[in-house]
């Protein structure tokens, strides 16, 4: 598929729009923008955030309507995302979004593809799960959520000691070998393993999926707000 294609796909999802989601979506971007001047800091770190914060937005409107453009979308803000979550040193949500959420926007993409409805929309036609899935689920999560948070601890000294190694001369200003507060790291963990579940549920388009990312935002902001980082306040608007 080459990029006229893509960019026919980001066309008719825009297209098939209606009056409230182009209100909802523009007021969203609005509020992401105006927090972005309201800082008044416009610093590389911030504008990553803030045109971060846009594509988060489009991903999730067009992803609600069951649209494909939402991949697209996905891979730039994943792309995006990578470089926040190093520079911040949210190492749990840096490792899942580089190995897993980025990996994962191209099979959503050619997922829903194969799932595609037949009225020219790119939209897919979407399922539920069942309560044995359901319940599966979350045994899953909780029992990864434990294992990777105990992972957690010493990764980030490891990470800083191997740079080290590597490039002796180097200064690694920005990163730390820990968290700021012992509940940021559940919470990354927590946020790291459910992203995780949910993508793959997404992927295979069950509705069930926006209950877990409604789960996943309110523990992301509650995680941010914990950050003193130059990224912290526009991921949060996010």
């Amino acid at each position: 598929m080459n990029v006229k294609n893509y960019s026919e796909v980001v066309k008719k999802s825009f297209i098939t729009l209606n009056a409230f989601e182009i209100v909802l979506m523009a007021c969203i971007m609005l509020l992401a923008l105006s927090s972005f001047f309201i800082k008044g800091e416009f610093g590389w770190q911030n504008c990553i955030a803030a045109v971060s914060a846009i594509l988060g937005v489009l991903c999730v409107v067009l992803g609600a309507k069951g649209s494909l453009a939402n991949w697209i979308f996905g891979i730039l803000e994943g792309i995006l995302h990578i470089i926040i979550c190093f520079c911040t040193h949210m190492y749990g949500d840096f490792l899942q979004s580089f190995f897993w959420n980025l990996p994962m926007q191209f099979v959503g993409w050619k997922s829903w593809r194969k799932r595609e409805l037949d009225d020219h929309t790119n939209r897919v036609k979407t399922r539920y799960m069942t309560w044995y899935q359901c319940f599966a689920t979350f045994i899953v999560v909780v029992i990864m959520t434990f294992l990777l948070g105990v992972f957690l601890k010493s990764f980030g000294s490891w990470m800083i000691e191997t740079l080290h190694s590597i490039l002796p001369d180097m200064q690694f200003n920005t990163l730390k070998m820990d968290y700021d507060q012992e509940a940021q790291l559940w919470l990354d963990s927590f946020t790291t393993v459910l992203s995780i579940v949910t993508l793959y549920i997404s992927v295979k388009a069950f509705v069930e999926q926006w209950y877990m990312w409604l789960i996943i935002n309110v523990s992301y902001i509650t995680m941010w707000l914990m950050s003193d980082s130059e990224f912290s306040f526009m991921t949060v608007a996010k």
